[in-house]
């Protein structure tokens, strides 16, 4: 039983304790330590036999006997009495249920009850006259004679002493698991979740207390990592804040983006996605409005329900599987074999490989994203009309603390931003072109820093601050969008051209209005990109000063979007 219960284990938690339990459980595990030590008879029988049976005495009765047999006996009883007792430890502190703690501490005194239950079958010749003879003999039925006082009474002390260790100490490791379950150390840190590709057409967007139109709700755009903040709870359990698109080691500034929020909710007695600026209704002022309702659990880990059907608010209660992942590794396995887990164990962290001789690096919270420096460019099929090229973009890198080495790729949901090098036509001065991946689709978007009027500072701050949603992605500066995809990068995903949106007059088109394949021959399934060469470095500025004067490759297209809006 006891090898049994140490198998429910893994590394960073051993003895398998569940993430948290409910104050009722918690009542109960106290106490059945209580009942178990008071169940508990091996080792104050044995320490009993020890002092009711000294050596002279023993061989007085017994000359042809081992008094040291006769101790080990008592020994071996007392580590067994021991090994009941760790055995019970762990069945407490796994046990998630009140019923569960006390089933399963009286079999396991049942189990530790079964030598004595066969001692007195032997006995009655159930077993066979062998074996009663051998339990009948002299040498159970012989009665010693009292010991002097100062030996019971020392005797007495150390097995009450014995008995205040045994409480002290499963009280104490039992205290320690339960101040770990309130920390949340035995939950998962940081997460990754995916909604999935459901679109809310007409999502009710309220800032100070005002709605907000041209918002699709798009819920892609909220995929990525969720973090654990402050160690802020609800219901005892934690809750899970929306990371950057940029970088998910960080937080959004709540200025700028007011993230959403993955909580549990005793009102539904559900995990819950909320957002304070989206609600249901414009008359809704719940203090849960829920946007996405997991199936009624009262699991205090966030990972019991991925992949169950959650509800989902679309204007009416539709259902969306969502997926899941815990962002810690155990081992390098974790990281797909294509990093590091850094403090193997619990909450380990993948830290990525960058091979640059083979011209291979990963990207992704599990090192999933394969980005190949053959890849660093890419190039469409067609040309487009009025030019004699293909079009072309790339990646591009930058400096993370605004000088030095222009060394950190520029990413968002953990892929990588793509800029215009060459093949559109009519390209404006001070005209970014971005392809971004947004979460499921890659979006096609370009944006003049010249017509809105925005400074070096407030074009760094939108980058920084990039979310699909609050930023308006899919606008009147998106041009192309692609089919969904988890892919690594555009190569080999059919894109299409933006065309007629819905307006109040006519609103027959889809959620992302008319779209026309921009395939070869408008063939399905082509792909629009291919793999083009390295990452082009002509297009720095070698006359800057600033090692972030090519930032127009790495903003946010629609960073006016963040100023002062409904997304803080």
């Amino acid at each position: 039983a006891l090898l049994n219960n140490l198998e429910t284990g893994g590394p960073g938690n051993l003895m398998g304790v569940p993430a948290n339990v409910s104050r009722a459980v918690k009542i109960a595990q106290y106490l059945a330590i209580l009942i178990t030590l008071i169940m508990e008879e091996e080792i104050p029988t044995a320490v009993h036999l020890l002092r009711c049976i000294p050596q002279p005495a023993f061989k007085k009765r017994f000359p042809s006997k081992s008094y040291g047999m006769f101790v080990a006996s008592a020994l071996l009883r007392i580590a067994l009495g021991y090994l009941f007792l760790a055995n019970v430890y762990l069945t407490i502190v796994q046990s998630t249920a009140v019923i569960d703690i006390f089933f399963n501490v009286l079999a396991l005194q049942f189990i530790s009850e079964l030598d004595d239950i066969a001692f007195e079958l032997c006995k009655m010749e159930v077993l066979g006259r062998r074996l009663a003879r051998a339990c009948t003999a002299k040498l159970y039925q012989t009665e010693f004679e009292k010991q002097k006082f100062r030996r019971n009474l020392a005797a007495s002390i150390f097995l009450k002493t014995a008995y205040f260790i045994n409480l002290a100490v499963f009280v104490y490791f039992m205290t320690i698991v339960t101040m770990r379950q309130q920390n949340g150390d035995y939950q998962c840190q940081s997460v990754s979740i995916d909604f999935g590709d459901t679109v809310w057409e007409d999502p009710v967007v309220k800032y100070q207390g005002e709605m907000v139109p041209g918002f699709t709700m798009v819920f892609s755009y909220f995929n990525g990592v969720y973090t654990q903040l402050n160690k802020e709870t609800s219901a005892n359990r934690p809750v899970y804040t929306e990371m950057k698109k940029l970088n998910s080691d960080e937080p959004f500034d709540k200025d700028v983006v007011e993230p959403a929020k993955i909580k549990y909710s005793p009102a539904v007695n559900a995990w819950i996605l909320v957002h304070p600026n989206i609600r249901k209704a414009f008359d809704d002022e719940s203090d849960e409005p829920w946007l996405l309702r997991s199936p009624d659990t009262d699991s205090f880990e966030l990972l019991d329900v991925s992949g169950s059907e959650w509800d989902l608010w679309q204007g009416r209660i539709e259902s969306a599987v969502l997926h899941i992942s815990c962002n810690e590794c155990d081992d390098d396995t974790d990281c797909n074999l294509n990093g590091k887990c850094v403090d193997e164990g619990r909450h380990g962290k993948c830290e990525c490989d960058y091979e640059p001789e083979a011209g291979i690096r990963y990207l992704g919270t599990h090192c999933e994203v394969k980005l190949e420096d053959k890849c660093g460019t890419i190039e469409s099929e067609t040309v487009a009309a009025n030019m004699t090229e293909p079009v072309k973009y790339s990646i591009s890198h930058y400096a993370n603390d605004g000088t030095g080495p222009v060394d950190t790729l520029f990413q968002e949901y953990s892929r990588p931003v793509y800029s215009h090098v060459s093949g559109l036509p009519d390209v404006k001065e001070g005209e970014i072109n971005w392809l971004v991946y947004t979460g499921r689709r890659w979006f096609g978007l370009y944006f003049n820093l010249i017509e809105y009027n925005m400074t070096f500072d407030e074009l760094i701050f939108g980058t920084v601050n990039f979310h699909a949603f609050w930023s308006k992605a899919y606008s009147d500066v998106t041009v192309f969008v692609s089919d969904p995809t988890t892919g690594d990068n555009p190569v080999g995903v059919d894109f299409y051209l933006k065309g007629e949106v819905n307006t109040e007059e006519n609103n027959q088109f889809g959620p992302f209005g008319a779209l026309y394949s921009a395939q070869k021959d408008g063939q399905v399934g082509r792909g629009f990109w291919h793999c083009a060469g390295p990452e082009h470095l002509e297009w720095y500025d070698d006359n800057a000063t600033d090692a972030n004067a090519y930032v127009n490759t790495t903003t946010d297209i629609n960073a006016n979007a963040t100023e002062q809006g409904p997304g803080n």
